[in-house]
């Protein structure tokens, strides 16, 4: 009997774990998600160049394959996160501007963006749900 009491405990413990790891996990994707769009807001403000866009995004894709795995258990591995979502947004920057000077630009971008949040609160919520 006494065993059967310690298993619910460890069970109780270890979803309480797990929640906290789950809202730490979407606290720090917000994190990023937010940063990456204020980046690409900026460089959307500076006009910068499809070139200047492509750089940054080579930059990033740099500092995931070379920089993230040497910093990934550290505190450095985190503003690495950070330079990589930041990055990836201004490079974002000017294909923004280029869709959104279309006459339909604007309804292709909330389609997207409305897209991309359906798919991942829908996985989000099958996840949570199911456990797996």
């Amino acid at each position: 009997m006494q065993e059967v009491y310690s298993t619910q405990t460890s069970q109780s413990v270890n979803q309480l774990e797990t929640s906290k790891v789950l809202r730490n996990t979407y606290m720090l994707l917000g994190m990023t998600l937010a940063f990456s769009a204020v980046t690409a807001g900026a460089a959307m403000a500076m006009s910068i160049g499809h070139g200047a866009g492509l750089a940054m995004s080579l930059i990033a894709l740099a500092l995931i394959w070379f920089v993230l795995p040497r910093t990934a258990n550290s505190s450095t591995g985190l503003l690495v996160v950070f330079a990589f979502t930041g990055l990836i947004g201004a490079g974002l920057g000017p294909l923004l501007n280029r869709y959104l000077s279309m006459t339909n630009g604007s309804s292709i971008v909330m389609q997207a963006l409305a897209g991309t949040a359906i798919v991942f609160v829908g996985l989000s919520a099958y996840v949570l749900t199911t456990r797996k």
